[in-house]
């Protein structure tokens, strides 16, 4: 369990974990609660021990909260929120009524409730699903970063898998055994290793000793690690390139990108990066293209290169001269030196040119895919001749296997089975891949046993990858696509039985925890993705991802979620051409509620980023009552429709028509803000997220670390300027903000789809993510530190529940994005584990006392 102390969090200060200490005297009440009834108010009374935080409630009948009368830190350097007062001694009053200023019915038999000294304990995660690389349910099929760009397997039986874990771009390297079950995460790295084994991927060292991954930030996005595994904006992954021995792995830059390797331990260690250049030779061309595939030698001692050439400018593949298409190249493993192993006629490279299928958005090469068998036999992919060339040591032809679309091959290891994928379709046509075995290369006249493996492929640019891995006496035959994502075959000597499908194996669908929001009423999580998909944990005995609907066979479209709990009304924004609109959330399926006779969409078009990142919501919030607070912009001639930035409007509910008119908050940051996150509190207070570049002191650690200062913002707090009657919260704007919370909140970038959600409370009490520290703090409504926790951990690190293979100190955390509470619960959405954890609150004094009529 993780407690917080009572530590007040004063203006400039640095933002540091509160975590109790051995030895440290538990906070009790030195007077416990009591509760007197005096006409239509309660006074309520109590002391507590020490300096730490409180919470006080009313409950009603069924020991329900009817009301949050009041909650913060008392004894601390700052005084607490109202009606708490500074001092370990309290009066407070009840004046009946219920968080919406109603009065209480049977009140007399309502009870308080006081608890004391809040912590954390994880009680459950949901997500990080091992398998996890692609999801037809997460996906917008032509603009996501989904991509499996590695798949190599080494002789002791360990197979390891490259490949984007989300639409956005955050990839994984991940081994397994010869059979696909999974053994651990390489990147991101582990928790708890030697700093100088890691900080090649590039770590910030917190002030406890642990590290946590840096992140290289654009315009658009952010990936975390800065050597060659991804690019700054996602937009590439890293290639895993071929090795002779057990001990060492290789990620190569794609061939279009440069012409980099970096090389890492198979355990994920990388004490320096020290990228080197993957080939070299005379001519080298400044540009190259085309997939990247390679083998070894039986010895070792020589690389087999295929499917890279030089680009012309325009990054087409180059059909003439010393590095033009058509080749495999010999590798000198220690100099890179590169020579002509194999090549095909010019001539008839230029006539049947048509064969290959190249496209500018989906490239294919003459030559693609290169194995070795155990003689020393190089089998080559030959797009152009339709076949698997069989080429001995001097790259002469020694026979060929008939092959329409040849794209990746593999040979059995103490056999003559060859396996080939076979794919075709790009951008604009979309084809199929297949997977072909070969029971003996030399009778090529023997019909393949073939299986399809999936249709509609196309739009990603990346090949299929083969592997095969041994198993004492199994052959087992290893195949990815990104759409695939992995599967794993054995050789039956008589064609191959499936054994995993990764796409099976593990449940999860959801590949995007960004935008995450508790339903206060019933506890559900519900998460709305990128591109749209909206998901809900309702069963946290068996906690699963459900896709929303609101027909059978139709989904609730959304990629940015408000809830008003005491309505049951959920609001949804999807697509960047669209309004907002307004759903009834308790039945079977999610129904319109309309607004008079105006149809369910409350609101004009709000912009949001679409291309490449995702819909780049920066989030909303539905105010007590059915108002409405966007973070966006609303097309007219100032700001155009592909303005990303996030204006603060506020909108009044209209019970009569739609859409509502907005109110601008002019002097919210700008007029183009840096924004993130907005949420209301019961009592019609408004909160956002902004980048304003006047966040307090940087963590001792992240000095070095220019990204995190250019990306950590503050909270703002907006007094109402109305009142809760018919929901009109704000007539007017307010003159400023009633408080600017000086706190570490973010990251958040101009333009970006991961933007960051913060939760309130009933109580105001606020709860934020620093997602790349990476931590959650919760704050009292005057700023006050009541809690701090999370240490960096990759989907290993389990905190304490089952299958925990790297323990951690504290709650593991990679990214934390989003975070929520109810009264009981604390949820953060961990955007790069891919995964949704669970708290559970504690208290070290809890006690519940009936209300007593005064004399």
């Amino acid at each position: 369990m993780w407690r917080g102390c009572a530590v007040a969090l004063v203006a400039a200060s640095v933002l540091v974990a509160g975590t109790a200490m051995a030895g440290e005297p538990a906070v009790s009440f030195a007077a416990k609660p009591a509760a007197s009834q005096a006409g239509s108010k309660t006074t309520i009374r109590f002391a507590v021990s020490a300096a730490t935080d409180v919470e006080v409630a009313i409950l009603d009948a069924r020991g329900m909260v009817v009301r949050h009368l009041a909650a913060g830190v008392l004894g601390g350097q700052n005084p607490p929120p109202p009606p708490l007062k500074a001092g370990l001694e309290q009066s407070i009053e009840w004046d009946g009524k219920d968080d919406y200023g109603q009065p209480v019915a049977d009140a007399a038999n309502c009870s308080v409730r006081v608890r004391a000294g809040m912590g954390v304990k994880l009680d459950r995660i949901v997500g990080g699903d091992p398998y996890a690389f692609w999801s037809e349910l997460c996906d917008q099929g032509d603009h996501t970063q989904f991509k499996v760009t590695g798949l190599e397997a080494k002789a002791d039986g360990k197979v390891y898998v490259l490949g984007h874990t989300t639409s956005y771009g955050h990839p994984a390297l991940r081994q397994y055994d010869a059979r696909g079950n999974y053994l651990r995460t390489l990147f991101p790295p582990p928790a708890g290793r030697p700093v100088e084994d890691v900080e090649g991927w590039g770590v910030n060292i917190r002030d406890d000793g642990t590290y946590t991954l840096r992140a290289s930030f654009d315009r658009s996005s952010a990936v975390p690690g800065r050597p060659a595994l991804c690019g700054s904006a996602g937009t590439w992954c890293g290639l895993l390139v071929a090795t002779p021995d057990t001990s060492t792995l290789c990620l190569a830059t794609p061939p279009s990108v440069g012409n980099g390797r970096l090389m890492i331990g198979a355990d994920g260690t990388l004490r320096r990066a020290e990228p080197s250049v993957l080939l070299e030779g005379e001519s080298m061309p400044k540009k190259l293209t085309g997939p990247l595939y390679s083998a070894f030698s039986p010895d070792g001692k020589i690389q087999y290169v295929s499917g890279v050439c030089g680009a012309d400018e325009k990054g087409e593949p180059q059909t003439t001269g010393p590095w033009r298409d058509g080749q495999v190249w010999r590798v000198d493993p220690a100099t890179r030196k590169a020579s002509v192993f194999f090549a095909l006629d010019e001539k008839d490279l230029a006539a049947n040119r048509g064969a290959i299928g190249h496209t500018r958005y989906t490239p294919y090469s003459a030559l693609q895919g290169v194995a070795v068998d155990a003689e020393g036999r190089v089998f080559v992919c030959d797009r152009v001749n339709r076949r698997v060339a069989v080429l001995n040591l001097d790259g002469k032809v020694l026979g060929a296997l008939p092959v329409d679309n040849p794209d990746a091959v593999a040979v059995s290891p103490n056999a003559r089975a060859v396996y080939v994928t076979t794919r075709f379709g790009h951008y604009h046509a979309r084809g199929k891949l297949a997977l072909l075995r070969f029971g003996d290369w030399t009778r090529p006249g023997e019909p393949p046993t073939a299986l399809p493996l999936c249709d509609g492929i196309g739009a990603y640019r990346e090949s299929s990858r083969l592997a095969v891995a041994r198993d004492k006496d199994d052959v087992l035959v290893w195949v990815a696509y990104t759409t695939l994502p992995v599967r794993v075959y054995r050789d039956t000597g008589a064609g191959l039985e499936l054994v995993k499908d990764f796409y099976q194996a593990g449940p999860q669908r959801a590949l995007d925890m960004r935008h995450m929001m508790l339903d206060q009423k019933t506890g559900d999580a519900y998460i709305a993705d990128n591109h749209g998909f909206c998901f809900r944990v309702r069963d946290w005995a068996d906690p699963k991802f459900e896709l929303c609907m609101t027909a059978a066979g139709r989904r609730l479209e959304a990629s940015s979620i408000a809830i008003e709990p005491r309505s049951r009304h959920i609001y949804t924004h999807y697509h960047w051409k669209n309004g907002v609109y307004r759903w009834a959330m308790d039945g079977e399926y999610f129904t319109p509620a309309p607004v008079g006779q105006s149809g369910n969409r409350v609101t004009q078009q709000i912009t949001c980023s679409w291309i490449f990142r995702g819909l780049g919501e920066r989030g909303m919030a539905a105010a007590p009552g059915g108002g409405l607070a966007t973070l966006g912009v609303l097309p007219d001639a100032e700001h155009r429709a592909d303005d990303y930035s996030g204006p603060l409007h506020y909108f009044k509910p209209d019970p009569a028509r739609a859409p509502w008119q907005p109110l601008l908050f002019k002097s919210f940051g700008g007029k183009r803000p840096i924004s993130g996150g907005v949420r209301f509190d019961p009592r019609g207070n408004l909160y956002a997220g902004l980048y304003d570049g006047k966040t307090g002191s940087v963590p001792r650690g992240f000095e070095n670390d220019p990204d995190f200062a250019r990306t950590t913002g503050r909270i703002y707090r907006y007094a109402p300027t109305g009142s809760g009657e018919g929901g009109d919260w704000f007539p007017t704007e307010p003159a400023g903000p009633a408080k600017i919370y000086d706190v570490q909140y973010g990251p958040l970038v101009p333009a970006d789809s991961m933007t960051p959600r913060f939760g309130v409370d009933g109580y105001g009490r606020i709860y934020y993510p620093t997602g790349l520290l990476p931590r959650v703090s919760v704050i009292d409504n005057e700023g006050n530190l009541i809690l701090a926790f999370g240490t960096y951990g990759n989907r290993d690190s389990m905190g304490g529940l089952p299958g925990d293979l790297v323990p951690t100190r504290d709650v593991p955390l990679a990214w934390a994005n989003s975070v929520d509470a109810t009264d009981d619960f604390i949820c953060v959405s961990d955007i790069l584990n891919v995964r949704l954890l669970r708290l559970t609150k504690t208290f070290a004094a809890v006690e519940t006392v009936k209300v007593v009529a005064g004399r």
